[in-house]
């Protein structure tokens, strides 16, 4: 995994769960983040980290990046990485990932019509 600060973190602005945690990270790093609230189905349905370089990372694989660059949260990155919780963290992600994706798609096709 990147452990430098040079992604990108591609997130849902437009989700106000998504919005509210990433506005606390933003304040204690200095990652750079992108609303991709526009871009596409592929980047409503998890977080995700673009690198110069063309490669991304994506869901508890880019929240660790996240947190491994974001001050007070370093613990969080290496628990989160540690085999056994690594595994079931990415099994809880996809179910969050899915219902938050289908919150968002439902609410805002409410809201358009």
């Amino acid at each position: 995994m990147k452990s430098d600060s040079e992604g990108k973190v591609l997130f849902n602005e437009e989700c106000s769960i998504c919005n509210f945690e990433i506005k606390h990270y933003k304040k204690r790093s200095q990652l750079q983040y992108e609303n991709c609230s526009q871009k596409g189905d592929k980047y409503l349905k998890a977080l995700y980290v673009e690198f110069p370089d063309g490669t991304e990372i994506k869901g508890v694989e880019a929240f660790i990046y996240v947190w491994s660059n974001t001050k007070g949260y370093g613990w969080l990155a290496k628990f989160v990485s540690l085999p056994g919780v690594f595994t079931f963290a990415k099994f809880l992600y996809a179910i969050l990932a899915f219902i938050l994706y289908w919150r968002f798609k439902i609410f805002n096709r409410t809201l358009s019509s």
